[in-house]
């Protein structure tokens, strides 16, 4: 329960804030501190769980070190030539949320994971919270926007999701990219796992219809990068998942859905559709105006060799400074806004670390789990992440709430999945045996009461 309560805390934070049910503290600290409570709990409980929090490391603890470091020494970063105070709080602020969330997970994985039906517990409480944001957001398409959700747009979101005529759906997420990238990256986990679940009907029919669900959600978001998500994320499971029928099965459709967007206009009298479409005209003028923001930035970046400085904001660089377009310009996706706040080098690394972890996780399902559930639940959670790896190219939302957790700090799920194969071998070995007893059992019964009939009969 504790768990649980933490998980949906981390989901619904965004939506939370924007009713005003917070602590009078900054937004991210409220998930640091559930993962304080979450931590005390399961270590109070390590011994008789037998779990500790360095499990979940594994290997991918190493590679994401490269990031850590970096990021950790970003706080002498003086490049904006501004006062050292204000780079130093920055800097807090954004080390959090762009480090240590996914340490705080990998910690409360490694103490409350243990068996492969927690794994499905946890996916069974994110499909429930998946179409719950769903509904929302349908609530949104066919009942209209509530007050929050209009001073929120209005002070905010106006000009970013009332695009030529469409509107975006953001359901209780922070804007509508994080909701269609978080849709489509959570459409390849459910879809996965509905196809790799056997042993719960129940289970099945709640991710099959949680897929179904976040496909429409992605749609509703009008978050054209979301296309690219869904298609990297399949693939990247069709690779795992070593079956060559299903990835040339999963091309062919991806190829249909893309010349349909492409090549014809059928549906473009749908909203959804024409926003989709509009991912692939050359000539659309959101896509020419981030081409030439990239360029403008550029130039600027390869005078800061370790960036801007983290969490730089537009208000801490004075209009005099030479990086206050810098500071100002939107960055448009979180491999760009890694650029600018921490240089090329910053972003090699920021890259190499995710990276290597998706890679790492993919090489484990790949190679050493042989359980055909348990490797289809975390081929799920290997194929989910690298699906909002490459959100992080179109948007910044790669690390916004809740996509860490989700999709990096539920990594480490696979850090542990060799510990969690030898218990399910070791629960169907001992099945085998009480069967086997059992059945001797009844053997022994069936032959035992002739045998004596026939000694009392001889008496």
């Amino acid at each position: 329960m504790v768990f649980t309560i933490g998980f949906c805390v981390n989901y619904l934070l965004m939506g939370l804030s924007r009713y005003g049910y917070m602590l009078p503290i900054p937004t991210s600290m409220h998930v640091e501190l559930v993962y304080v409570v979450l931590i005390i709990y399961g270590a109070s409980h390590a011994k008789k769980w037998g779990t500790s929090a360095s499990r979940a490391m594994g290997s991918m603890i190493g590679i994401y070190l490269a990031w850590t470091i970096y990021s950790t020494i970003e706080f002498i970063n003086v490049s904006s030539n501004i006062d050292f105070s204000t780079i130093v709080t920055r800097w807090l602020a954004e080390y959090r949320t762009m480090t240590l969330q996914v340490f705080w997970v990998f910690i409360v994985n490694g103490l409350f994971f243990k068996r492969n039906e927690q794994v499905r517990a946890m996916y069974r409480i994110w499909a429930f919270l998946t179409i719950a944001a769903v509904l929302w957001g349908l609530r949104q398409q066919f009942m209209g926007f509530d007050r929050s959700e209009w001073a929120w747009l209005l002070a905010i979101g106006m000009k970013t999701h009332f695009v030529n005529g469409i509107i975006r759906y953001f359901s209780f997420f922070s804007e509508a990219a994080n909701y269609g990238c978080c849709m489509g990256a959570s459409a390849v986990v459910f879809g996965v796992l509905f196809l790799t679940t056997s042993s719960s009907k129940r289970d099945r029919l709640i991710f099959g219809i949680a897929a179904v669900a976040a496909l429409y959600g992605m749609m509703a978001s009008g978050a054209r990068a979301a296309i690219f998500v869904l298609a990297a994320g399949l693939m990247a499971y069709c690779v795992i998942s070593k079956r060559v029928s299903t990835l040339i099965a999963t091309a062919a459709l991806g190829g249909v859905f893309i010349g349909f967007l492409m090549f014809t206009q059928i549906g473009q009298g749908n909203p959804m559709i024409r926003r989709m479409r509009s991912a692939f005209n050359k000539e659309d003028n959101s896509l020419a105006v981030r081409e030439i923001n990239k360029a403008t930035m550029k130039r600027y970046i390869d005078a800061l060799p370790f960036g801007l400085g983290a969490g730089i904001r537009n208000n801490d660089v004075p209009p005099s400074n030479k990086n206050y377009y810098l500071a100002t310009v939107p960055p448009d996706s979180t491999w760009v806004y890694v650029d600018i706040h921490y240089g090329h080098l910053g972003r090699l690394l920021f890259l190499l670390s995710f990276g290597g972890m998706i890679a790492i996780a993919g090489s484990k399902v790949l190679f050493k789990i042989k359980d055909k559930e348990l490797s289809g639940q975390m081929a799920a959670i290997v194929a989910g992440s690298f699906a909002m790896f490459v959100a992080g190219y179109a948007n910044q939302i790669m690390l916004q709430f809740p996509n860490a957790w989700l999709f990096f700090g539920n990594l480490s799920l696979v850090a542990l999945a060799e510990e969690m194969e030898q218990q399910i071998e070791a629960d169907k070995s001992k099945a085998r045996g009480e069967l086997m007893a059992e059945e001797m059992a009844q053997a022994a019964n069936s032959i035992y009461p002739l045998e004596r009939k026939k000694a009392m009969q001889h008496t």
